[in-house]
């Protein structure tokens, strides 16, 4: 279904633009093809593309922008630069008084000061809100909170204290801890979907911060299939780290991680979350299910996935919840020091793209 190619060698982060990758390698230079361009000495990831331009910053707040051609447009200090979304740009920069002032540029270079936000904080823009994590004390250990900001209003609409949410307690110690944010998952129907490390989903009204759901995990009866038996709670199966995916076109959220893939239909009057058991298939296909770290690509129906111990990659239907494609092993070159293992995947058009841990981008092209 797929074949090798090409590979990249020294590559450290990379975006997919206009079907080419763009990326900063080894020696700490901006490429395309043999286009390059030198940085700093401590360039930040990940590299930011926005408005048909590369925004590339460092630890010391150095940035540089260069066009699609990897020509130098701007440079200067005092901004970080993050991506946002496709629409907006996030930045931080010092005013005069050295505070860290966070902002967003829209796709006209507009600038749109925020106020003094944590630059490092975990957010989210849409619908003309922006969304972020928030902390009052951001070195002791602060209980988090949600945040957002109207872009129209110039004011914080809401904000929703996790401490409301009570404590979590360990399934295996009874531990209590605090609950943090693990993703902000998107909108969907006016709900902000938030997944909590170890606490589940909430879903809040965009406009009020009003909790509306709060699902902590699957029932035990809602699972279909077979999987394996981790720490899970008497009540039900709970949710781990993936990387859920809101797609928006069918109001799903789903998310796939060793052997479980996790389906919510947000359309539900009563959201309603399922697990799918993949051990079987999974094991149909030769594929060893601990592998399967979290980190997928949607695709249309298709979610694209990595078994990073046996470095493969393969894709699940997510319509039937079957696994239509895994591929043979990845060819890498193994060092005496560390195992190679597959950290990030990406997929454009045709092709897949997959990084290894000593920083090769291997491309494979769909065969026709």
């Amino acid at each position: 279904m797929f074949k090798l190619n090409s590979k990249i060698d020294n590559v450290r982060d990379y975006v997919i633009y206009k079907g080419k990758p763009y990326y900063i390698n080894t020696s700490r230079e901006i490429q395309c093809g043999e286009k390059k361009q030198m940085l700093y000495k401590t360039p930040l990831s990940p590299l930011v593309m926005f408005n048909n331009k590369f925004y590339c910053s460092e630890w010391n707040n150095n940035y540089k922008i260069f066009d699609e051609n990897l020509e130098l447009v701007e440079e200067g200090e005092d901004k970080v630069f993050l991506y946002l979304s496709n629409d907006y740009l996030e930045t931080q920069y010092s005013n005069e008084y050295l505070e860290d002032i966070t902002a967003i540029i829209d796709r006209k270079e507009n600038l749109i000061v925020l106020g003094e936000i944590d630059k490092f904080s975990i957010s989210f823009f849409q619908m003309n809100i922006y969304i972020y994590i928030y902390k009052k004390n951001k070195i002791c250990d602060d209980v988090m909170s949600i945040r957002a900001f109207s872009i129209q209003k110039k004011e914080h609409l809401w904000e929703f204290p996790l401490a409301s949410l009570g404590k979590g307690k360990d399934y295996s110690t009874d531990e209590e801890f605090d609950y943090e944010v693990e993703q902000i998952v998107g909108i969907y129907n006016n709900i902000l979907w938030v997944y909590i490390e170890r606490g589940g989903f909430i879903g809040l009204d965009i406009q009020t911060g009003k909790l509306k759901h709060r699902i902590l995990g699957i029932p035990k009866g809602n699972l279909l299939g077979k999987v394996d038996s981790y720490v899970d709670s008497e009540e039900f199966y709970i949710f781990y780290r993936a990387k859920f995916i809101l797609d928006d076109k069918k109001g799903i959220i789903i998310g796939l991680i060793a052997d479980r893939f996790f389906e919510i239909d947000l359309n539900k009057e009563k959201v309603t979350p399922m697990l799918y058991g993949m051990w079987d298939k999974m094991e149909k296909m030769n594929l060893k299910k601990y592998g399967v770290n979290g980190n997928t690509s949607l695709q249309g129906d298709l979610l694209y996935f990595y078994n990073d111990k046996e470095l493969q990659f393969g894709i699940l239907d997510i319509n039937t919840k079957e696994i239509i494609y895994v591929s043979e092993p990845i060819a890498v070159v193994e060092r005496d020091d560390s195992f190679t293992r597959l950290r990030d995947l990406k997929v454009s058009e045709n092709k897949v793209y997959i990084l290894d841990s000593n920083h090769t981008l291997h491309i494979f092209e769909r065969e026709e």
